[in-house]
């Protein structure tokens, strides 16, 4: 009975094991250094086309030999599968000026009067930049009530990235609010929008616009009507200072004035004007 020999070793893989022995010896030499570690003989076939007297020289002429033979005999990894282009939206995108407030508020600026972006876009029929589409999307895994209004202004290419980013974390469908949730819509608006600045002045000059006060108080600039907003953003810059109210002040004033920058940015283009 003839005993089995070895298995037969194809030139390709004897060439492949010769070059990660070599490439195995020349890393350990070039990390203790060629002075403390004599450069090893190289095997036949590895030799330099051209030696050099500098050992160290002489290391990197092998190791990039051998590097460029290991490179050589690679294998090209499988193409990755394409994805469906993004579905087709013939809404335009909104302004340069709306997507710059949108960012904005995304990133927590005044935020009360993001509702009313969503609602000003919806009836100007524009869409939010594509490049702001994850971040709305993100927003809405921890507001169902957004992720509804967000999905609504993106349009169809929610779902589409939503499906061709998976580590998104992302639903495809939206999920439902939870019942009884406050959905995300602007403010109702107020019946008598100049008693509002009338009371909000009065705030301040009795000293009551505290920072307690401040989240009642964004509402109320939020659902007022914005043609009295010029005249509370003149009162609140005539406000007396005061340490108790300044903050306030300083919040109420900037709410103000990017609402009037959002509705300028979103209001059709023949009849928006500079904000003044």
């Amino acid at each position: 009975m003839t005993a089995a020999g070895p298995p037969s070793v194809s030139a390709g893989q004897a060439l492949a094991s010769s070059a990660s022995h070599e490439w195995s010896n020349l890393v350990t030499t070039a990390v203790l250094g060629t002075d403390r570690k004599r450069l090893p003989i190289p095997p036949p076939g590895w030799e330099s086309l051209r030696s050099a007297d500098d050992p160290a020289v002489e290391l990197l002429n092998r190791a990039a030999a051998v590097a460029t033979a290991r490179r050589a005999g690679m294998q090209p990894v499988p193409a990755p599968l394409r994805i469906e282009s993004a579905p087709a939206d013939e809404r335009p995108e909104c302004s340069t000026a709306a997507a710059n407030l949108l960012a904005r508020m995304l990133g927590g600026l005044h935020d009360t009067v993001l509702p009313e972006w969503f609602a000003l876009g919806a009836m100007g029929g524009v869409r939010p930049p594509s490049y702001l589409i994850p971040a709305l999307l993100l927003r809405g895994r921890r507001n169902p009530a957004f992720d509804l209004v967000a999905r609504s202004a993106i349009g169809p290419r929610a779902s589409w990235l939503a499906d061709a980013m998976p580590e998104l974390g992302v639903r495809v469908v939206a999920k439902s609010p939870p019942a009884g949730a406050d959905p995300f819509l602007p403010p109702r608006p107020h019946a008598d929008s100049a008693a509002v600045v009338s009371v909000i002045v009065q705030m301040f000059l009795d000293r009551s616009a505290s920072w307690a006060a401040v989240a009642q108080l964004r509402l109320a600039v939020a659902a007022m009507d914005p043609s009295w907003l010029a005249a509370l953003s003149l009162e609140l810059n005539r406000a007396p200072f005061h340490s108790a109210t300044e903050r306030t002040r300083v919040e109420l004033t900037g709410l103000t004035q990017i609402r009037r920058e959002m509705i300028a940015a979103l209001a059709p283009s023949e009849s928006a004007g500079p904000v003044v």
